[in-house]
């Protein structure tokens, strides 16, 4: 597959590629955002032979994808990560053509999955007519750091003597409504360790930053992890990071959950960011309105799809 023909489905699907971009909603630094983490990602998949190339009618529908090695491991379940379609046509039948012999050649038997934006809805009805089932919309907020003030609480960052802890909250503070949980593919049990083991990994190292409750009488029943993402600083012109997982015990931490995120916003304010990103499911209403409350504002919705024979 030549660079040119990638190059022109690239700007022929450009207005939906445009969202893929994890910070797409900042108007003034769209392009960039779209250069750095979709075009050149594209162009590295593709001189990494990431991507399936089949012939419809005369058209050539190219599909990125990956192999997910850790995840298959985990889930014992050989996993794959759909990343993009491109094609330079506008033919529904032909895009479902495309997508069964995807599936065909190189799902298989396989499990797939594939975070898309609410935007590229050509391409979502397809996959969901190939049997993608939906199983969370995720939406992101962001924060405007530099404009944001609250009550201040005592917190520290999490130590390893804090991960059985932290696994243990994790693994009973379960969201039914998360990808992990939701998906009929995979084992419950599984999703539940799974959580756990996140926890554990941010606590050493995953995670630029865990922070815990640190006030006398609280237990440290909760956490919130964050990735700090400075090497994106410079190419697409904005200071954000990323708040990720979070777990507070209702029983013992109940409202600290406000509090680590307004903690967390001040620490990667300090850390220089600019602005901090959550991507809560859809169905987390409390969690949205807490965040709103805080004055964080939506910024996109994205759909988790997968697909696994049955």
């Amino acid at each position: 597959m030549s660079k040119e023909i990638i190059e022109r489905q690239i700007e022929f699907r450009k207005n939906e590629l445009l969202h893929y971009a994890p910070t797409s909603f900042f108007r003034n630094t769209i392009e960039k955002s779209f250069e750095y983490f979709v075009k050149n990602d594209i162009l590295l998949k593709m001189n990494e032979g990431k991507v399936y190339s089949v012939d419809v009618e005369g058209h050539t529908y190219n599909f990125f994808y990956e192999f997910l090695e850790w995840d298959s491991d985990f889930f014992k379940m050989p996993t794959l990560k759909l990343t993009y379609i491109l094609f330079n046509e506008t033919n529904y039948d032909n895009l479902l053509k495309a997508i069964l012999a995807f599936k065909k050649d190189i799902v298989k038997d396989n499990y797939i999955f594939i975070e898309i934006p609410s935007e590229d809805i050509f391409v979502i009805q397809a996959l969901n007519e190939n049997m993608f089932r939906l199983v969370e919309t995720r939406m992101t907020y962001y924060l405007e750091l530099n404009k944001f003030e609250n009550n201040r609480y005592a917190v520290r960052e999490a130590q390893e003597s804090d991960i059985i802890n932290l696994k243990r909250v994790s693994s009973e503070m379960v969201n039914p409504f998360d990808r992990f949980h939701a998906d009929v593919c995979l084992d419950p049990v599984i999703a539940d360790s799974f959580l756990g083991v996140f926890a554990e990994e941010s606590v050493k190292g995953f995670a630029d930053y865990v922070m815990v409750p640190n006030e006398e009488g609280v237990p440290a029943d909760s956490f919130l992890t964050a990735k700090y993402y400075k090497n994106w600083w410079d190419h697409i012109d904005t200071k954000v990071s990323k708040m990720v997982l979070s777990a507070v015990s209702s029983k013992t931490n109940q409202g600290w959950y406000v509090k680590l995120i307004s903690e967390m916003a001040y620490h990667l304010r300090e850390q220089g960011a600019e602005f901090a990103l959550m991507h809560p499911a859809s169905t987390n209403k409390a969690v949205i309105h807490s965040y709103e409350k805080l004055g964080c504002k939506l910024g996109k919705v994205s759909h988790i799809l997968t697909y696994k024979q049955r």
